[in-house]
């Protein structure tokens, strides 16, 4: 087989809110196409924040691991090390020729991924467009596309600038509305979630115009069209905390004469880290060094049972709430490094329907420092077994495989407080300051 082009789509804070994941009352015939045509994954995410989800999609690495352990734009500044080699650098390395439209937010300056051209509309026409010159300037070798879509992440509610509320369409209640349980069923939480599902059926649409664009081409099917969603969805206790709500990722992929095909459902667990390790599998491109992923194409052919732990974590996004987890296929377990509030609520979600109608009641309220669930049997995690003796020898197995994977992969939080970017250039620029005076 030649080598294939490559189409990877990403949409901000969508989840596993889609059809392919059981979602039915929202609208993505494109994204059923592409999971009835290829392979759909239970996938998870590294980190429930954008910047470092999407560093670790790009190369292969944990948060801790890459640089980007909180976000990379304004004064947030964080940034991948200056070593670390990203999707088009490794695949440039065997004739790919690479291009990006819309949002890039795995480094500090988009440049720095290492794309032959860069360009961040985030207008649909401009982009199909853009992706379509591209294609269309050099036939003979092969080409990796990377678009992200501001969907589905919060705009403002309708006819508001202000702090983002809503998602900026029209509500989709035709199908009905689908509450999650960890929310609250009430009317702000359900015209909240009505305005979500129109943004994620608009986001659909646009990936269908993607599709379409090899179609008319006539290079669908020599063609990996990879969609991933970078973590959980803008609702309370999912983005930026480490339930599942928050760390569950829609990962879906089709290239016909491979794995990748047939709507293959594997059961078992794969990571946002399997994306480049699927690449390199696939292209034959040299690896990196210290991947913390493995390819897909095994675990879609059933030949291997997928990941028995995954691993996550959070270190930055509004501030610093540094914490680290494991998830099996029935135990969670949460470490928390510092006290705070139990569930971080990011600006963007704080002026939403579906926050005033949890505010007063939700849980926990204030971080412990061992959080333990277990999955088969509390699904939403909602009550923690942390310190119950039945759970004893399952707390102290699951704390030392933590423990062995932090350590294995030189986490800086076990030599003490992660200082963040700002805290470094205000300490730089007050010592300079000191030295003058």
């Amino acid at each position: 087989m030649s080598l294939p082009n490559i189409l990877i789509i990403t949409t901000h804070d969508t989840g596993r809110f889609i059809e392919p994941y059981g979602v039915t009352t929202v609208e993505t015939p494109n994204l059923a196409r592409l999971a009835a045509e290829g392979a759909r994954f239970n996938a998870y995410t590294t980190a429930p924040q954008c910047s470092p989800s999407r560093a670790s999609l790009t190369t292969g690495r944990y948060p801790h691991a890459n640089g980007t352990m909180g976000l990379t734009h304004r004064d947030f500044m964080w940034d991948l090390h200056p070593g670390e080699q990203t999707i088009p650098q490794v695949l440039r390395t065997v004739g790919y020729r690479s291009g990006h439209w819309g949002i890039e937010h795995a480094a500090r300056d988009p440049q720095r991924i290492g794309n032959d051209l860069y360009d961040e509309t985030r207008d649909i026409d401009e982009i199909v467009a853009g992706v379509s010159s591209f294609i269309d300037a050099d036939r003979e070798r092969p080409f990796v596309v990377q678009v992200g879509f501001g969907e589905t992440h919060r705009v403002g509610a309708r006819g508001d600038t202000g702090p983002g509320q809503g998602f900026g369409g029209t509500p989709d209640t035709r199908k009905g509305i689908t509450v999650p349980p960890y929310l609250v069923n009430g009317e702000e939480t359900r015209a909240d979630l009505a305005d979500f599902q129109d943004c994620v059926r608009r986001a659909d649409t646009q990936i269908g115009r993607l599709v379409a664009l090899l179609e008319d081409r006539h290079i669908l099917d020599d063609t990996l069209v990879l969609y991933v969603s970078d973590h959980g969805i803008p609702f309370p206790r999912a983005k930026c905390t480490l339930y599942d709500p928050g760390i569950e990722i829609s990962l879906i992929g089709r290239l016909p004469g491979t794995s990748l095909a047939n709507g293959a459902a594997p059961p078992g667990m794969a990571s946002i880290l399997d994306v480049l390790p699927t690449l390199i599998d696939l292209t034959g491109a040299p690896p990196p060094a210290n991947l913390h992923g493995t390819s897909l194409l095994p675990l879609a052919a059933t030949a291997t049972p997928g990941h028995a732990e995954i691993f996550v974590e959070k270190t930055y996004h509004s501030y610093y709430d540094p914490m680290r987890g494991l998830r099996t296929n029935r135990w969670k377990l949460i470490r928390n490094f510092e006290t705070g509030v139990g569930v971080e609520i990011p600006s963007d979600i704080a002026g939403s329907g579906a926050y005033r109608d949890l505010a007063d009641r939700l849980q926990p309220s204030h971080h412990v420092d061992v959080e333990l669930y277990d999955l088969e049997n509390d699904p939403n995690e909602q009550t923690n077994l942390a310190g119950k003796p039945a759970v004893t020898e399952t707390q102290t197995r699951l704390t030392e495989h933590l423990s062995t994977w932090m350590t294995t992969t030189n986490d800086p939080l076990l030599e003490g407080p992660v200082p963040s970017p700002f805290y470094q250039q205000a300490m730089t620029s007050i010592s300079s300051h000191h030295r003058s005076v």
